[in-house]
């Protein structure tokens, strides 16, 4: 009879899980795309294998991060870190994969396992080999470059490649102009498709206009491809970095550390560690990690045992990699039954003098483009965790190009107003809008036109989330070196007239409004582009239906 392991705390999000004997040892180490669904399939019926590794499991670890490639990456890592018994070793150089822009006036494309020091650009890793062929394979016949091993110019012949118009033949055509895709893909792959997109956009209305139908319809394919091949890319460190990295931080009752363990430039171990107390002194804590890590120097947010200096793009990455990890354990603890996340929630409660415990937070957004698509987007949060079921989505075609009048919209149709007796399920405790104080004057105008607006200040909080007025935005969320507070995060919360001003703290608990504020922001712009999508579609559909005819 197996031992029955608790996965009820394990989310469903992409990273790594690491199964564990009672002494801490890890036997096996894994990725997934959803956690919970991948450690669930190990509890059906397996090899004999399988079984013999959770007949020694006593536990369950796990970390969050950014999607599939930073998993495969991380566990690659971890693998070769700790060596458990119960995995098949990852080859190094076959773990991941690259697209390669070699060093040419015009470059061939193609994708590697091996990143080499010999001056050509390297996209990735990407942790799908299969997925990446297919999107090159598309992208191909967008811009037409060059895969062919030929280096040489002023040949005789020219490939089936540029009779398929996969390839502008600059081989044997010297008066060709250079190509300039290699800054379009690179682009590309840092999250800028615009320029892809604007150019597929333009070749399918060239088509529609020759009526060629068939091309349309097949550029139209490759457009809709474009959003599943975009994903943040993991960035590697410069190679001399090697050494621990420290990060500090108070959540809930407790002291909680992340150490990140760096070899030349690769992230290969994330060690957690928490006290049962939020009172112990930091530098009595550091001092007591020298015997196992070396000496650590502060850094601003944390601290190091290497002497370096990251790039603005590594710092980035670095405040992304701690507050993963902090989730994770928020996370893993919360879902364990642990009280951390409500901690975290009375901690608000009381800094804001909210008039309720927020358990449940909505926080809204408006989104559009030059006045055009304008979009409400209204993410939730339930006892300080994402709940999608509870997200919900605003279509505004009654204003243009006015944030004000488009907030007061999704308003009046959140709560009803135009109802006298509103059937309302399901408030929240705290409802934040995104922008500041001025949007507050929002809910002043629908007192006036809404009296029965009033009966409200009982059962929903409202409050504004916005930066500082002096704040450069680049700064907005980051922690200060000289003090704790976030920089030009103000929080307004609005008492049916009577407005309190609050800046925020950088903690944990301030962290879950940033979260759902940053939630807001991206659920409202793909709602937009959702949207802007289905009108291209729609067009194109009308050019086409007008040659035909």
């Amino acid at each position: 009879m197996l031992k029955p392991l608790d996965i009820t705390h394990i989310p469903q999000k992409p990273g790594v899980y690491l199964f564990k004997t009672s002494k801490d040892e890890i036997l096996y180490i894994g990725k997934a795309k959803n956690l919970y669904k991948r450690v669930s399939q190990y509890f059906t019926p397996g090899s004999v294998r399988k079984q013999d590794m959770l007949a020694q499991a006593d536990h369950i670890d796990f970390i969050v991060v950014e999607n599939e490639s930073e998993s495969l990456y991380l566990e690659s890592n971890l693998i070769k870190q700790h060596l458990p018994p119960f995995n098949n070793m990852l080859k190094g150089a076959n773990a991941y994969a690259y697209i390669k822009l070699t060093r040419h006036p015009v470059p061939q494309i193609l994708i590697t396992r091996k990143k080499l020091n010999d001056g050509a650009t390297y996209i990735g890793p990407k942790h799908n080999t299969k997925e990446l062929k297919k999107f090159l394979q598309y992208l191909r016949q967008i811009i037409q470059y060059r895969t062919c091993p030929l280096a040489q110019f002023n040949q005789k012949k020219l490939c089936s490649d540029y009779y398929f118009q996969l390839c502008k033949g600059r081989c044997a055509k010297s008066d060709l102009p250079a190509p300039d895709y290699n800054k379009l893909i690179v682009s590309f792959f840092k999250g800028n498709t615009k320029p892809i997109e604007e150019k597929i956009k333009n070749l399918i209305l060239e088509a529609v206009n020759t009526q060629n139908f068939e091309r349309a319809a097949k550029l139209r394919d490759i457009y809709y491809q474009i959003d599943q091949f975009v994903e943040k890319q993991t960035v590697e460190f410069a190679k001399s970095i090697t050494g621990y990295l420290l990060q500090i931080r108070k959540i809930g009752a407790r002291t909680c550390f992340i150490i990140l363990n760096f070899r030349e430039g690769k992230l290969v171990d994330v060690i957690r560690h928490h006290q049962d107390s939020s009172d112990i002194d930091e530098g009595t804590m550091i001092a007591s990690f020298a015997s196992d890590f070396g000496d650590f120097t502060d850094q601003g947010t944390y601290y190091a045992t290497m002497s370096c200096k990251f790039t603005k793009e590594e710092n980035t990455r670095l405040d992304q990699l701690f507050d993963n990890f902090f989730d994770s354990y928020v996370l893993a603890q919360t879902m364990k039954g642990d009280s951390v996340m409500n901690d975290l929630l009375r901690t608000l409660q009381s800094r804001y003098h909210l008039s309720k415990f927020p358990y449940h937070i909505e926080c809204l957004d408006i989104s559009h483009l030059s006045g055009d698509y304008t979009s409400g987007g209204l993410p939730c949060m339930i006892g300080g965790l994402e709940e999608k079921k509870l997200y919900r989505k605003y279509k505004i075609t009654s204003v243009k190009n006015d944030d004000y009048l488009a907030l007061q919209e999704v308003l009046t149709r959140r709560f009803k107003l135009n109802e006298q007796n509103p059937d309302l399920d399901q408030l929240p405790d705290l409802f934040i809008l995104d922008g500041g104080k001025g949007q507050l004057g929002i809910l002043s105008d629908l007192v006036q036109k809404y009296p029965h607006f009033q009966k409200l200040r009982s059962q929903v909080q409202f409050a504004a989330l916005g930066k500082g007025e002096a704040r450069s935005t680049a700064h907005i969320g980051q922690k200060s070196k000289k003090s704790d507070s976030l920089v030009g995060e103000t929080l307004y919360v609005w008492d049916f007239g009577e407005i309190h001003e609050y800046s925020l703290v950088y903690d944990e608990s301030d962290k879950l409004l940033i979260k759902l504020r940053n939630e807001a922001h991206r659920f409202a712009n793909y709602y937009r582009k959702q949207q802007m999508k289905t009108d291209f579609q729609k067009s194109v559909k009308r050019v086409s239906k007008k040659n035909k005819s």
